[in-house]
Order: structure tokens, then C-alpha cells, then sequence
């Protein structure tokens, strides 16, 4: 199960931020929000997949899509690309976004000297909150 490789995994790379774990169908692990307008962040094992919730802004799916991997390497590449992920979201390296009605959300993971195209009907966030 990813959730096997999961745990293990958020509690090494995060060992300063608490976190809930839990059982499917409940969410592996919960995080709590920075700031209330972006919302809690919960992990999902679909068992071939995680799926990455933050708040109601957005979520993602984790999962290599490579058949000859085994069941165990899936997992293991799983956790190490959730804990990436959230290494990003936590240092206020990812954009959040979704459209005024809610139907859309995406991110958009920043590399140094990104400047991210912004749409004017669109709200922004990153985990320490709202941006202007």
C-alpha cells in the first residue's frame, strides 16, 4: 500500500509539522491549514495513486503511470513525489489557483526566476495564504 511508504516518508521530511494520519477511505495523512483561506491539506491513497487535496482550491494525482514498475516501487515513487510536492507547497513554492466559481483549480509549481502568468478571474494562493 502507499500509504506503507507514506507515513514513514511525511513523518521524515516534516518531522516539525503535525500531521493526522489515518485509514483509507479516510485520508492517509491531514495536514492542518497555515491560513484558513487556502484550508487543510489531506493525502489520499487510491491505491495505485495518491491524490493530493489543499483545501477546496485544488487537488493532484500522484502516480508514475509506468506499468513495469512493481506495486512496491509505485509506492515508493509515490511518497517520494507527494513529500516533493509538499516540500514545495509548504515553503511557498507553489501557486494555487482557481476560477471565482470554484469549477477550476490547478498549480503551478515556481522555479527560481518563474514568473507565473496570472489570469485577472482567477484567485491566487500559496500556503501561507491569499496573494494580491
Amino acid at each position: 500500500m502507499i500509504r506503507d511508504h507514506l507515513i514513514p516518508a511525511l513523518r521524515e521530511a516534516f518531522p516539525a509539522l503535525p500531521f493526522t494520519p489515518g485509514l483509507p477511505p479516510a485520508p492517509v495523512a491531514v495536514f492542518p491549514a497555515k491560513h484558513p483561506k487556502v484550508g487543510d491539506v489531506r493525502v489520499f491513497d487510491h491505491g495505485e495513486e495518491a491524490t493530493v487535496l489543499v483545501g477546496e482550491i485544488t487537488h493532484g494525482h500522484f502516480n508514475p503511470y509506468d506499468e513495469s514498475l512493481s506495486e512496491q516501487q509505485v509506492a515508493e515513487r509515490v511518497a517520494a513525489d507527494v513529500v516533493e510536492f509538499l516540500k514545495a507547497l509548504f515553503s511557498d513554492q507553489v501557486l494555487l489557483y482557481r476560477s471565482a466559481n470554484r469549477r477550476i483549480g490547478g498549480w503551478q509549481v515556481l522555479g527560481e526566476g518563474t514568473t507565473p502568468e496570472r489570469c485577472p478571474k482567477r484567485q491566487y494562493f500559496v500556503w501561507s495564504g491569499p496573494v494580491p
